[in-house]
């Protein structure tokens, strides 16, 4: 299980997010900044609606995933 982490960063006001794993928090991917939340928000509903049909393509082989 994954979940999304939003923050707006103390250095430079953007807003980020993070995926993490649900049993130990530990982050698995970094977004860029977004100047508001509502951008951050919109990127992550698109990674949540597409996320389930995604391929995978493997660079080392050179072909997509069955």
């Amino acid at each position: 299980m994954i979940y999304f982490y939003v923050h707006k960063s103390t250095v430079n006001g953007q807003w980020y997010f993070n995926i993490r794993s649900a049993g130990n928090h530990q982050i698995i991917a970094t977004s860029e900044g977004y100047h508001n939340k509502q951008d951050a928000w919109s990127t992550i509903n698109v990674i949540r609606s597409g996320a389930a049909a995604a391929r995978i393509y493997d660079a080392s082989t050179e072909q997509w995933a069955a």
